[in-house]
């Protein structure tokens, strides 16, 4: 009978040690649900401008003044270079569920708007970017993921990455 019980307490300990690991997982840097590591801004007609995780700088985008450029954002999985994940490809098809966010700050004389939609609501993968005057400031990425609760704004949802580029209009 003793032997039964001590058998019973080590497997009942065994197994609550396995649910407890099991159940700690390392919390997503970004607060959602991709891993997200590079961001791609590519302007038709300009530049090519990327975000890569763990860079101790800002990536610089250069724009010229009075221009108008229409832009697509990529998000990549780039942890393991043999094996380069395109997350765009399941924002893409989980529309419904995503928002690109863009804010231009800091004086940047910059329009940035969404020209793609889920349908109803507008994506952000595809946009359009007008300049004005020489200027300078930032502006600031949010890919949020808003299963059930999209409505075309930014704030319900969870915030898969968010990255600040650097903005200069000359």
């Amino acid at each position: 009978m003793k032997n039964n019980l001590f058998q019973l307490l080590m497997i009942g300990s065994f197994l609550g040690l396995v649910m407890t690991f099991s159940a700690c997982k390392p919390e997503d840097p970004h607060g959602g649900e991709e891993e997200i590591t590079t961001v791609k801004l590519s302007f038709d007609g300009g530049p090519t401008v990327s975000w890569k995780e763990g860079t101790a700088t800002d990536p610089e985008i250069v724009l010229d003044a009075n221009a108008t450029y229409t832009v697509s954002v990529e998000f990549l999985n780039e942890e393991d270079p043999n094996n380069i994940e395109d997350i765009t490809v399941e924002v893409r098809g989980e529309d419904d569920e995503h928002l690109v966010c863009y804010e231009v700050l800091g004086g940047a004389n910059a329009t940035i708007t969404r020209t793609d939609s889920d349908g109803q609501f507008e994506v952000g993968l595809a946009t359009e970017w007008e300049t004005g005057a020489a200027s300078s400031g930032t502006v600031m990425l949010t890919l949020r993921h808003q299963p059930g609760v999209k409505d075309g704004t930014c704030t319900p949802g969870d915030s898969d990455v968010e990255v600040t580029f650097n903005i200069t209009i000359q």
